[in-house]
């Protein structure tokens, strides 16, 4: 009994029960996880507390706080007396395979008088047949991505490395159940400015400031982390710089040398990468590596004051005003999941009013969209990119039928010549981006959209061509500089706005919203 008694207890008492799971060390010998460091012991109380229904985590790499996220999942599912579901998703494959096989070595390790049955256990998932209760893990954007599961606790691995991570994150949150035992835990390295874990984290920090109980940020300096020091030679001696950043953070002289071997070692990563993904600071983490085509300082100080991002295709911040003059900058594309198809609304202020983000559905209905919009606002003139084999001249076509007001390049020198569309070169985009970056770097604009702003971060000049990073879209970038361009050469004088078509009458078109908000 008193042997019965002792299990009991060790189960009731999550800390001890996480203590004595079976990890394998870096080395792959087999040990207790015994006693976590600091920032494990952090988290692990950001984690039960019942109160806290999100956590998020900025965090170096390799400081372990994938295996106690995974140890605390284990637990959370081993003790559950209800169906409690928890879905894990990674950034990739491994990592996937890696959790997985970290979460079901925890079973299997247990003493055999607490090993329970299971009612399933494959390459990606563990239920439990007495509970239901199971775990789930997938990677992002992957094939099936959160089926047939309604789920009460989500842990998103690496957020800041998801491919298409705003659409996967609504896929994902739309099958979570809020209830009691509902969570949401995020935990990442940085991976530059503007991104979705970005915004996570300066939701999560307005949080803190405001004072919200069921939301946690915690940061990790990898300073705090035993692990990352190296004793220095005799002779070694740090420079000026390094020795005003060890005064600044406190840090050793075997941290310091650990710091410089890894910037400027054989296998150095260069101190631009070190701090991001070794962050000293939460600023770190969010720096770029090359140099952005705008002020990065200015776009993440708007950033981190907007509200959290509006959803859905169209994104409006300000509703059509009686009297105001308004261009628009479209960027058209195929729209068949591809690259996006955005339109752009600015005010004669320079004001973004609005942004229309549509990703399929084709030409068509993106031009009849960006006319019903353009009607919305006061028969706002149209910039529309019209680029030969491209989506511009179709969309330019049904704009024209649908009366909306159209940008023209006036020949010059050529009177009998008939007015010009937009057609991308790269002098007309380098006058264009260059005329944007004065205005908005100078805060002539006021930037509204989180998805805009996160693009114009990522654009940069290399080889000669201004275009969005590696790896991001800038199609709301693109629109927002033909709108801007538009606006500067728009009247001056208020227009009275026209009646507006009433082609679209069904109160189930998307676009509907728009003119419920007409004065």
């Amino acid at each position: 009994m008193k042997h019965k008694q002792a299990i009991g207890r060790v189960v009731r008492d999550r800390r001890e029960f996480i203590s004595r799971l079976k990890i394998a060390n870096e080395k792959g010998v087999v040990q207790r996880f015994d006693t976590p460091h600091p920032e494990q012991v952090e988290l692990l109380q950001a984690l039960e507390n019942p109160l806290i229904k999100t956590v998020v985590v900025d965090k170096p790499r390799q400081i372990g706080g994938t295996t106690l996220n995974c140890a605390d999942t284990f637990y959370s599912t081993y003790v559950a007396r209800d169906p409690i579901r928890t879905l894990v998703t990674a950034h990739e494959n491994d990592a996937t395979d890696s959790i997985f096989s970290r979460i079901r070595f925890f079973h299997d390790t247990l003493p055999q008088r607490l090993r329970r049955e299971l009612a399933r256990s494959n390459r990606k998932e563990l239920v439990y047949k007495d509970t239901n209760a199971g775990i789930r893990c997938m990677t992002a954007g992957g094939r099936g991505q959160g089926r047939s599961w309604t789920y009460q606790r989500l842990v998103a691995e690496e957020l800041a490395f998801w491919p298409n991570a705003r659409d996967v994150w609504a896929s994902l949150t739309s099958t979570m159940h809020e209830g009691p035992h509902s969570k949401t835990v995020i935990i990442s390295t940085a991976n530059g400015p503007g991104d979705l874990f970005h915004e996570k984290v300066l939701a999560a920090q307005r949080a803190a400031i405001s004072g919200d109980p069921s939301i946690k940020f915690l940061f990790f300096r990898w300073a705090d982390h035993d692990k990352y020091q190296a004793a220095p030679p005799y002779d070694w001696e740090p420079t000026q710089e390094e020795y005003d950043l060890a005064q600044v953070h406190g840090l050793t002289a075997a941290q310091l040398y650990w710091r410089h071997k890894k910037i400027h070692g054989v296998r150095g990563i260069g101190e631009l990468r070190f701090r991001r993904e070794y962050p000293l600071t939460i600023e770190d983490g969010f720096i770029l590596l090359q140099g952005s085509w705008y002020s990065v300082d200015y776009l993440n100080s708007v950033f981190a004051a907007l509200p959290p991002q509006k959803e859905g295709e169209l994104r409006i911040y300000m509703p059509p005003e009686r009297g105001m003059v308004y261009a628009l900058g479209a960027d058209p594309s195929w729209c068949n999941g591809g690259d996006f198809a955005v339109g752009q609304v600015l005010d004669r202020r320079g004001r973004q009013c609005a942004t229309l983000s549509m990703r399929y559905g084709g030409e068509q209905l993106f031009a009849e969209r960006l006319a019903e919009l353009s009607h919305a606002y006061n028969r706002g003139r149209v910039l529309c990119e019209s680029n030969p084999g491209g989506a511009g001249r179709n969309v330019i076509r049904i704009l024209t039928r649908e009366n909306v007001p159209l940008w023209k390049q006036q020949s010059i020198g050529q009177i009998t010549a008939a007015p010009k569309d937009w057609t991308t070169t790269r002098g007309n985009k380098e006058e264009a981006y260059g005329h944007s970056r004065q205005i908005i770097n100078g805060d002539g604009l006021e930037l509204n959209d989180h998805v805009t702003i996160q693009e114009l971060l990522h654009i940069r000049e290399e080889d000669g061509k201004i275009e969005g990073q590696d790896g991001y879209h800038d199609d709301h970038a693109d629109a927002l500089v033909l709108a801007e361009w538009n606006r500067r050469t728009i009247p001056s004088a208020v227009t009275k706005p026209h009646g507006q078509r009433k082609r679209y009458n069904s109160p189930r078109h998307p676009m509907s919203a728009v003119r419920s908000l007409l004065p």
